[in-house]
């Protein structure tokens, strides 16, 4: 079965959801940047465990393999 991923940007930091595909539990992890307000997240369609984070008009990334 498939997994689901939800990547949740806040003024708290960003949050990474994941599930499998019945979507019955979920798992979070984070916060992720704590106290940095992010306003886009964005997986790497080359890389999945590369997460893309947007703060203003900067761009941050970060391996999800080295956040967790």
């Amino acid at each position: 079965m498939s997994k689901v991923r939800v990547l949740v940007g806040t003024r708290k930091g960003a949050f990474v959801l994941t599930s499998d595909g019945k979507r019955e539990k979920w798992d979070v992890s984070g916060p992720h940047f704590a106290g940095w307000e992010m306003y886009h997240l964005k997986g790497s369609p080359v890389d999945p465990n590369r997460i893309y984070a947007s703060q203003d008009q900067r761009l941050v990334w970060a391996n999800h393999s080295a956040l967790g």
